[in-house]
């Protein structure tokens, strides 16, 4: 079957292109997670402050908490995505997200299953799923920019542009900011030239979001901004509230799929690859320190989904022939037979699939 697929994926490929087949692949594979999760299409809670950002984004004269994040909103109005319409923009975020990775696996050798079942594992996890009972939320957004920014990282300066794109997005980016100096190492050994580049680059993809909330700031005051996240007040909420929602609210990120980055992890450290290990535990953990400040349990950590991909790309290495695909394969499909939810400060809240109300 996994033959027929692929002679069906590189035939697709073939009489139209990849990017074509990549945008099949997206899309399909997010009307497979609507049925997974039932889908909502009503802007709530931030999603109801961005569709009102994106009806004017320089309207300083409405207080706006999340007018730092100004990148989608803007977006949303110069598409007329516009209000209510905004919901559709992180849907089409999603698509684009799910067929970057398709086509960005493709890129690097996997073969057409393959990679469908990279994208699907991103597909099924938190990271697209509470997008979508999350309408107007724009993490699709700055996942699309981030995935991009550690694809590209053989190529500095378009890295840096995606990158900067993502922090325009939504600061907490800045969290992946030393996952992706270790990744370059990790490509790039030894070559400290290339790595002093690189973190130049990332320095200077910062300053356009500096230079955006300096100038905001002359004209109105965000909520969400340095000394509400720093505040005593608010460090003592997430210690006290978060910290001990933390393990429960880390596994339903990606429930049984974290075996594929511990399996990255050992089979790393058995073959000394103590570099690569390194990777992972840096994005481990700047993924967890977003907590710190930061109080929306499972949605917060979705950030750290590069952990899951560079490790089923690892594995690939070490599983040769069909047993990734097996392996991979099988363990994505128990991972479907556990009911989703996600952890908030005040709980556990269920993703029900589109048949149950």
């Amino acid at each position: 079957m996994s033959n027929k697929i692929n002679e069906i994926g590189i035939f697709l490929e073939r009489k139209f292109n990849l990017w074509s087949v990549a945008f099949g692949v997206g899309l399909v594979l997010l009307g497979l997670a609507m049925l997974y999760v039932k889908p909502h299409f009503q802007l709530a809670f931030h999603g109801l402050q961005f569709g009102l950002l994106s009806n004017d984004p320089f309207d300083f004269s409405e207080a706006n908490p999340l007018r730092y994040r100004i990148l989608p909103s803007l977006l949303g109005y110069l598409t007329f995505l516009r209000g209510n319409r905004f919901v559709l923009l992180p849907l089409i975020f999603a698509v684009a997200f799910l067929s970057a990775i398709y086509g960005g696996f493709r890129q690097k050798g996997f073969q057409p299953i393959e990679a469908v079942l990279t994208a699907g594992l991103i597909a099924f996890s938190s990271t697209v799923l509470i997008q979508l009972i999350a309408p107007g939320y724009t993490d699709s957004v700055f996942y699309f920019f981030i995935f991009l920014s550690f694809h590209f990282v053989r190529k500095p300066f378009v890295s840096g542009l995606f990158f900067a794109l993502a922090l325009l997005t939504h600061e907490s980016s800045l969290f992946m900011l030393p996952p992706l100096l270790v990744y370059a190492l990790y490509l790039h050994p030894g070559e400290w030239a290339k790595l002093g580049k690189y973190a130049l680059i990332l320095a200077v993809a910062v300053v356009p979001l500096l230079l955006y909330r300096i100038w905001v700031s002359q004209h109105v005051q965000v909520e969400y901004d340095l000394s509400y996240y720093f505040s005593t007040k608010n460090i003592a909420f997430t210690r006290d509230r978060v910290l001990p929602r933390l393990p429960v609210g880390l596994f339903f990120v990606f429930k049984l799929l974290w075996l594929i980055p511990i399996f990255a992890f050992v089979l790393s450290l058995l073959k000394r690859e103590f570099l690569f290990a390194f990777l992972l535990l840096t994005l481990l953990i700047c993924d967890v320190a977003q907590l710190l400040i930061a109080f929306d349990v499972t949605r917060m950590l979705c950030l750290g989904f590069p952990i899951l991909l560079l490790s089923a790309e690892k594995l690939r290495t070490y599983w040769p022939g069909k047993q990734w695909l097996t392996i991979v394969g099988i363990l994505l499909l128990i991972n479907l037979m556990i009911p989703q939810h996600f952890m908030t400060v005040d709980g556990l809240v269920p993703m029900p699939p589109i048949f149950l109300k």
